[in-house]
């Protein structure tokens, strides 16, 4: 796993070509299918990992936590930042709030974004080509889009 700031964000989706939304977020390049986040946390869980597989093959992704503490009673920072730690990062996540796996990194992926969603985080998940884009909200919906 490779953190990254937010300048180093815009320069990896520059590099790879992936466009940007008027909020500079990651923009879709095909149609988005929206859904709902559960309520129930192990249904949380299994709707992050069924999402996940369309990214099991991809050589590198970026996952990008861009909004956290608007629901300060569904998340525990702490639990983020020791988590953070073991791999390293010792950086706040507003320093470093990009993160890129490689292939070998999958089921470390799967995990970052699991937190994300178990706190309702906003979250980003692209792959190196844009064409695959996951989106988790704090409102409890999302979307997701493949080229397939």
């Amino acid at each position: 796993m490779k953190t990254l700031t937010k300048i180093e964000i815009a320069d990896w989706c520059r590099r790879n070509l992936i466009p940007f939304d008027e909020f500079g977020r990651p923009k879709s390049i095909c149609e988005t299918e929206g859904f709902k986040i559960p309520i129930d946390t192990g249904q949380r869980v299994a709707l992050v990992k069924s999402h996940f597989q369309i990214f099991k093959d991809e050589e590198e992704i970026l996952i990008w936590f861009t909004e956290w503490g608007v629901w300060p009673s569904s998340e525990r920072m702490h639990i983020f930042d020791r988590f953070r730690l073991s791999y390293g990062e010792n950086r706040p996540l507003i320093e470093a709030p990009g993160h890129v796996f490689n292939q070998e990194e999958v089921e470390d992926a799967l995990s970052f974004i699991t937190l994300g969603v178990v706190f309702l985080w906003d979250c980003y998940v692209v792959n190196r080509t844009g064409t695959k884009v996951l989106f988790y909200s704090h409102d409890e919906s999302g979307y997701k889009s493949a080229i397939k």
